[in-house]
């Protein structure tokens, strides 16, 4: 990002091209830490329990739930890519387990909330679940209207050049983080034991 273009690979700095140009990532991924800081609505699925919000108090409102205004229904910020490939799952709620289904969503939001197959999440293992949770990806009106708020035009990619653009977001990875070991304290307040 700062022009040194021997820190990644062919295929990452491929990637790089593609996410600053036709990907179009960059128009809300974008500065130092690949975010505008901005609330955008991107037609992401909503799994969970929600936040209380809709005709049964099981989807998120986003954004509207602070400013009020419904023209923000759906929207949430932008989040920094540093350490992205570190950072699954992905989308507000955890929607998709790794860089390339996340990816393929932003190419075509409307099509992809529309096939996403919410029964095949991966949701951690806790009776606070229920069927419930499945409810907004399940309702065909619901859908329509998370669609048409999507800001993302449908974009056409090879799936080689989605290859390059993971290859690219691995680059973000701060080798340091990939071993936290050292950040373990020696002891806690509390005076409880560190467990290994």
């Amino acid at each position: 990002m700062e022009g040194d273009q021997d820190c990644m690979s062919k295929e990452a700095r491929a990637g790089l091209d593609l996410f600053l140009g036709r990907g179009q990532c960059a128009t809300c991924h974008s500065g130092r830490f690949q975010t505008d800081h901005r609330f955008h609505a991107i037609a992401m699925p909503q799994i969970g329990p929600g936040k209380g919000d809709g005709e049964y108090g099981n989807h998120d409102f986003g954004r509207e739930r602070v400013t009020k205004n419904e023209s923000d229904r759906y929207k949430f910020r932008t989040p920094s890519l540093r350490n992205v490939a570190l950072t699954a799952p992905y989308g507000h709620c955890g929607a998709y387990p790794d860089l390339e289904s996340v990816i393929r969503h932003h190419l075509d939001p409307g099509g992809s909330l529309v096939s996403y197959n919410a029964a095949a999440t991966r949701m951690p293992n806790t009776n606070a679940l229920t069927s419930d949770d499945a409810a907004v990806m399940q309702d065909q009106n619901l859908l329509g209207e998370l669609a048409s708020q999507s800001e993302i035009d449908r974009i056409s990619l090879t799936d080689k050049e989605v290859s390059q653009i993971i290859d690219f977001l691995h680059c973000l990875t701060d080798p340091r983080s990939l071993n936290l070991l050292r950040d373990i304290p020696a002891r806690v307040p509390s005076g409880l034991p560190i467990s290994d």
